[in-house]
């Protein structure tokens, strides 16, 4: 056991290298990010104008609305740009020299793919947070168990989009399922890796907003807090990028068995022993 989390640790230190070599994929989480900051302050605007603020926090219908809109639109931009990072993963592994327009056009090649699992997961989100309100600690517990469950299961969604290239659910999971479960070690592991490499950087960024809301005043707070907001937004892109490029390569792995990025210069039994 202790051996494959290891291991998954060797899978990031081999992500950051790809991540060196490519930086220019720092662009499509950033894109993601943008667009979801644009899209949800166009929400925040609509609500304002028809004043549908306080109905959001009273009327049920309105609010479960108002969620699955906002799952709709994080899941879907979020697949959309994390499929263009794995498919500049997949052609630099193949040799290539990926470029952001690559990325982006073969995410633009999986939009159906891509809403399909959007409005999928929008919809379960939904399904599970009307659970969550309706039936108190059983429904908190169910919550709980299935987020985990569907997080595993989910795990190799966005490398199995671009592969695949089909927007039949039904082979999506089950790729996707079969992939954790050939390398559910290393994969945990690395997600947890990715996690603890990008957490020190996230941590001063937010102790830099909180020091310039409640202590800095004038000018001072807002250069501190620009400085706590670049370095949370560096934090998020930075694990965006390595989670996808670790699975991207896990995947290649577990469905070809090719060690590439992160494995390619080390022994694949050292990597992921037959035993």
């Amino acid at each position: 056991m202790s051996g494959k989390f290891s291991r998954g640790l060797d899978v990031v230190d081999g992500s950051l290298d790809v991540f060196r070599a490519n930086p220019r994929l720092a662009v499509l989480p950033l894109c993601s990010l943008l667009l979801v900051g644009s899209g949800f302050a166009i929400a925040a605007g609509v609500a304002l104008h028809y004043g549908l603020v306080a109905s959001i926090f009273t009327n049920d219908l309105i609010t479960y609305a108002a969620i699955f809109v906002g799952l709709a639109l994080t899941s879907s931009l979020g697949a959309f740009f994390n499929v263009a990072v794995a498919h500049c993963a997949f052609q630099y592994f193949d040799g290539g020299t990926p470029t952001v327009q690559d990325g982006l056009r073969a995410a633009w090649r999986s939009r159906r793919a891509v809403a399909m699992w959007a409005l999928t997961s929008a919809t379960l989100g939904t399904v599970l947070y009307i659970l969550d309100d309706k039936f108190g600690f059983l429904g908190s517990a169910a919550r709980l168990v299935f987020d985990l469950a569907w997080g595993l299961l989910t795990f190799f969604v966005v490398p199995v989009i671009v592969v695949e290239d089909t927007a039949d659910l039904r082979t999506i999971l089950r790729e996707s399922g079969s992939a954790f479960k050939e390398t559910w070690g290393e994969s945990v592991s690395a997600s947890l890796g990715v996690s603890l490499v990008v957490l020190p950087g996230a941590l001063v960024g937010i102790f830099l907003l909180v020091a310039a809301y409640l202590g800095l005043h004038g000018i001072v707070a807002w250069i501190v807090g620009g400085l706590g907001l670049l370095c949370v937004v560096a934090a998020i892109i930075t694990a965006q990028v390595l989670g996808m490029v670790a699975r991207t390569a896990l995947y290649e792995y577990a469905t070809e068995d090719r060690r590439v990025g992160p494995f390619a210069d080390r022994n694949p039994a050292s990597v992921f022993p037959e035993s």
